[in-house]
């Protein structure tokens, strides 16, 4: 089922509207791995599924010069191929691969390590185990979202009058 999902975002970074639309085939948590990586890597000119004129298409995109992603940032399940790909292409672009938990992060870059050439160049981002998940459950069609900085290395997030909270794993 396709769904609309609009979020008034508050951080210290930003204070915007955005609006996702979930497709027939992708998940809520994917949704929300794009709201969690607009919100912590926000710069201005950030776009979210944006066409750049290259096969591949990222979740999270700030274009460069000439054609080149300054960030490139991919959510979720992701394509060992994809991301052999671009990490050859995009040698002076920002990389990030953000999963939903630590242990699904840890298992994909186990399988990098052995089969993407630059692998160490790609950043990293997780959470705790069921914070994206429990985020995905409490969604509305219209949602106020607070992120902030419990502590170093920590984030929560206030949605609806409930606080997630999680460590970053990088």
């Amino acid at each position: 089922m396709i769904e609309k999902f609009s979020f008034e975002l508050e951080s210290p970074k930003i204070n915007q509207k955005l609006v996702l639309v979930k497709a027939e085939s992708e998940r809520r948590e994917h949704v929300v791995l794009k709201m969690l990586s607009y919100l912590l890597f926000y710069e201005p000119g950030l776009q979210i599924e944006a066409e750049i004129g290259m096969h591949y298409k990222p979740d999270l995109v700030v274009p460069g010069d000439y054609g080149v992603p300054k960030l490139w940032i991919d959510c979720g399940d992701i394509a060992l191929r994809k991301v052999r790909n671009l990490s050859a292409k995009l040698r002076n672009t920002r990389f990030v691969l953000v999963k939903a938990s630590k242990s699904e992060l840890e298992k994909f870059k186990r399988v990098m390590e052995d089969k993407v050439e630059h692998y160490e160049r790609i950043e990293y981002l997780s959470f705790d185990k069921g914070f994206v998940d429990s985020i995905a459950d409490s969604l509305e069609r219209t949602n106020d979202v607070t992120l902030y900085e419990v502590m170093e290395g920590v984030i929560g997030v206030a949605l609806h009058g409930r606080v997630f909270e999680s460590a970053l794993y990088h």
